[in-house]
């Protein structure tokens, strides 16, 4: 049971802010919260947790728990400085959901500028937010995690002209930002209420 509840902690500190914020839309007059929708943006907060759980990013909790309180000395500015690794490659693959499910859920996002705004973003926080857990911030991420948004973003491109009614679906989005407000919440919640060292204290002793 407490492997459970330590596997469910930061998905809850990540889901329950985004659920507030879609029901406080959903109540907004004119807002109308479909079943349909509700389903979609449970599984894009699930994969947005994956994605934060794979990367591990750093939370204020890490603050000081390491030597200072940012690795500036683990930052890597310099694009394949060490040639391409097999990590590297596989974070295309880990942000081709991202770019994908943007433009089949929101129709805002459906042009290539937003995409690559959207997949360079998110990743740039991640990085940023790992600077304070003693993992290396690394610009190679960036561009491979921009690069497989944009992977997805191609694969929706193709899926469209395969299935144009399922490709094109029309679902009323809660507001113009409402998947930024996903992204920016899920690590923001992350960052801050995320403490898992306090989790396995209080349930393990």
């Amino acid at each position: 049971m407490a492997a459970i509840l330590i596997t469910l902690y930061p998905l809850l500190c990540v889901f329950v802010p985004c659920l507030i914020y879609v029901f406080i839309r959903a109540r907004k007059p004119g807002n109308h919260l479909s079943r349909a929708h509700f389903i979609w943006v449970i599984l894009f907060l699930i994969y947005l947790n994956m994605v934060l759980e794979t990367t591990g990013i750093g939370t204020i909790w890490d603050i000081g728990r390491y030597d200072g309180i940012i690795s500036l000395d683990k930052i890597n500015l310099i694009p394949l400085n060490d040639g391409l690794e097999l990590s590297q490659i596989l974070n295309i693959f880990m942000f081709m959901p991202l770019g994908f499910l943007l433009p089949l859920l929101w129709k805002n996002y459906r042009s290539l500028s937003r995409i690559l705004l959207a997949g360079a973003c998110y990743s740039l926080f991640i990085e940023l937010c790992q600077l304070f857990n003693n993992r290396v911030s690394d610009i190679n991420d960036l561009i491979m995690n921009t690069l497989g948004a944009l992977a997805g973003y191609l694969v929706w491109i193709l899926f469209r002209r395969l299935f144009p009614r399922t490709g094109t679906r029309k679902e009323l989005a809660l507001s113009a930002h409402e998947p930024a407000v996903y992204m920016a919440l899920s690590i923001l919640s992350h960052f801050l209420l995320c403490n898992w060292r306090w989790a396995v204290s209080m349930l393990y002793t």
